[in-house]
């Protein structure tokens, strides 16, 4: 059996309230607590302005350095209006640096959001060409870095799900069509699966071997809270069966946040021992460990 490789994204110690950790820093705690994967969070590369190499550079070594993955990485996902083509433009060149960042750094996996709409103003066909005419070019540059990108399924509403109202980009077979058009991989979330009012085992067996990152959280149904999980209303017996139905063996994501939390050392230590102690319990679940 391939063994699961557990990460974290960057983000849990990134900001802090009073301000950043440093990437070398990040890195440590990484070790410190026994994560040994991170998942870059390159949604905040701005704030590095013009040493943004020099910095990534130095952490990729660090991190080698310590014996800690990298596996994979989130692009830039604030998505402007598709119909605004001159802030399209510019986001397209926010993508194409996270794919350099990720080069750079040897990461192998970039995970985008797609563009979604609701079928209430759109069809499945605007939806494909909208996608297929952004994100083409953005795949074809990854693939020249020797980068895969991996499609994120969106949150819909569980309410204007059952209304018939659907977002395209939010459903397994979506994503799945979409994700082979473009030649990309699969990055499954199942804490927006739950806000969308799916069921998680069905949408991920959907997905069979198709999975190369799982990225698992918690909310309340309603709100992208991005919780430790087993925190909140995700049905995590039902991810489990899903990890088995799927033949899940891709990167375990706990993509959590911490940017509100305490930069006290024992309180962000504490918060990395529940990231692996709770995905270590999904794991055992789901009878891969």
């Amino acid at each position: 059996m391939k063994k699961i490789i557990v990460c974290a994204p960057s983000r849990i110690y990134d900001e802090h309230p009073r301000g950043h950790f440093s990437y070398s820093a990040m890195v440590d705690y990484f070790e410190s607590v026994g994560i040994d994967a991170i998942d870059m969070s390159f949604e905040s590369l701005s704030r590095l302005e013009d040493s943004w190499e020099s910095v990534l550079y130095s952490a990729a070594k660090r991190a080698r350095q310590k014996k800690i993955a990298l596996p994979a990485c989130h692009l830039s996902f604030y998505m402007p209006s598709p119909r605004d083509e001159a802030l399209m433009a510019k986001y397209s060149l926010e993508l194409k640096k996270g794919i350099d960042a990720a080069a750079l750094m040897g990461i192998s996996l970039a995970v985008v959001h797609p563009i979604a709409f609701y079928s209430a103003n759109a069809t499945y066909g605007d939806w494909v060409r909208a996608n297929m005419k952004f994100l083409t070019p953005i795949v074809e540059y990854a693939r020249g870095k020797n980068v895969k990108i991996c499609i994120e399924n969106m949150p819909s509403s569980s309410d204007r799900e059952k209304e018939g109202n659907h977002l395209y980009g939010s459903c397994a077979i979506n994503i799945s069509a979409l994700a082979e058009k473009l030649s990309a991989g699969i990055c499954f979330d199942v804490g927006h699966a739950n806000i969308s009012g799916y069921k998680i085992s069905e949408q991920m067996e959907i997905l069979k071997d198709k999975i190369d990152l799982l990225h698992i959280h918690d909310n309340d149904g309603v709100s992208d809270r991005h919780l430790l999980p087993f925190d909140c209303r995700v049905d995590w017996n039902d991810v489990a069966q899903g990890m088995k139905k799927s033949g899940f063996s891709g990167i375990l994501d706990v993509e959590v946040t911490a940017w509100a939390m305490s930069g006290e050392k024992d309180v962000r230590n504490d918060f990395g021992a529940k990231i692996i102690s709770r995905a270590r319990r999904l794991l055992d679940m789901a009878e891969l460990l």
